[in-house]
């Protein structure tokens, strides 16, 4: 017995092996020697192994029965062809459970993933329900040229390209003529939220304006749910609480009437105790003046030949609430006052125009007072 290499696939093998164990190829009784290099060789093969020499056929079997086969050959079984039979066998069957693995798992990943792109592509089409630009409509178009929405979805994009240009020629001029016209054109547009937000700061940056408060309660009429709702209250009960009332009007003309024709024009001191606080944060430009500074400021006009000051409060008074300067709420006067001087010389002029400014507590004292001809 010799280890040579297999005529084959060159392994290693016994020349008393049945078969090569690991190519399987039958051995023994198929090996011959070349008569060029002695290597061993097939005696099917025509060109050595070894060499690569060209070999002579081997001749063909005679017609001479091969002798029989002794007892122990026919008892002793032939294991070589059932083992390599049972390999081929096995190997056979675990290809094609690993071929029919690789089906099953191939079919169940395709239908999942056909299920993740169908999901995604729902969930690319839900998205677009809030998108106004028509780049992204497009884009869905390339994504799923085959999709159930194709039609849908384009119809939206032209629609929304449309759209998109008055919106982008709206911006250059935006009004509230302009706003309600493309709200009529597109009643169901995205933009609407939009729309309805310039609008409502056009309406509001009006009703500031204006400040009064049938300013505010129109804008709160407009604009229930605006994004200016509380400022707009607020500043509606500010007016409301500084609206001055006809009965007010009446106390306040009242006092002034009072103050001029007595404290002024008959320099009455109790009259200027009465319509002043113990001392006026200012009056006619004197700080901290007291009732005798408004009594002396009437004796200043009594000189030579005046013989009476009389006083007519006009009737174009303007009156607001403000706060004083003690913190409490008092009222801000503006009124002409006509002032009458009667003299003994009636060819010099007797009548004056001025302008007061007033503060005026709610108790009716002057806190300040400055008089401008």
């Amino acid at each position: 017995m010799s280890i040579i290499k297999c005529p084959v696939c060159r392994g290693q093998v016994s020349t008393m092996a049945g078969t090569c164990p690991h190519c399987g190829i039958k051995i023994s009784s198929q090996l011959r020697k070349c008569p060029e290099c002695g290597g061993y060789c097939l005696e099917s093969q025509e060109e050595c192994p070894e060499c690569g020499k060209p070999l002579q056929p081997t001749p063909a079997p005679s017609s001479v029965p091969s002798p029989a086969p002794s007892p122990e050959q026919q008892d002793t079984p032939h294991e070589a062809t059932p083992r390599k039979k049972k390999k081929k066998s096995i190997r056979w069957g675990c290809l094609f459970g690993t071929l029919l693995l690789l089906a099953l798992l191939s079919a169940g990943g395709y239908f999942y993933y056909q299920q993740y792109l169908e999901q995604k592509e729902q969930a690319d089409f839900e998205r677009l329900a809030d998108v106004t630009n028509p780049e992204f409509y497009q884009q869905f178009l390339l994504d799923y040229p085959e999709s159930k929405h194709y039609d849908e979805i384009k119809g939206r994009m032209l629609a929304l390209q449309t759209e998109a240009k008055d919106w982008e020629q709206l911006q250059k001029d935006i009004n509230r003529t302009s706003l309600s016209r493309f709200m009529q054109k597109y009643p169901a547009t995205l933009r609407l939220r939009a729309c309805e937000d310039m609008l409502d700061s056009i309406d509001w940056n009006e009703a500031q304006a204006d400040s009064s408060e049938e300013a505010m309660t129109d804008y709160l009429a407009k604009h229930p749910s605006g994004s200016h709702v509380t400022e707009a209250a607020e500043m509606k009960n500010a007016l409301l609480l500084a609206k001055v009332t006809p009965a007010e009007r009446d106390v306040i003309r009242g006092t002034l009437e009072a103050f001029f024709s007595k404290a002024i024009g008959k320099q009455d001191m109790e009259a200027a105790l009465e319509a002043i606080p113990d001392s006026m944060q200012e009056f006619c430009g004197k700080k901290q003046a007291n009732a005798e500074t408004v009594v002396q400021y009437g004796r200043d006009k009594m000189e030579k030949d005046v013989i009476g000051l009389h006083y007519a409060i006009g009737q174009q008074m303007e009156i607001r609430k403000e706060t004083l300067p003690d913190g409490n709420t008092g009222f801000a006067v503006e009124v002409g006052v006509q002032e009458t001087i009667s003299r003994s010389d009636t060819s010099r002029p007797s009548s004056n125009l001025y302008r007061i400014t007033a503060l005026i507590s709610q108790e009716q004292k002057i806190v300040k007072m400055n008089i401008y001809k």
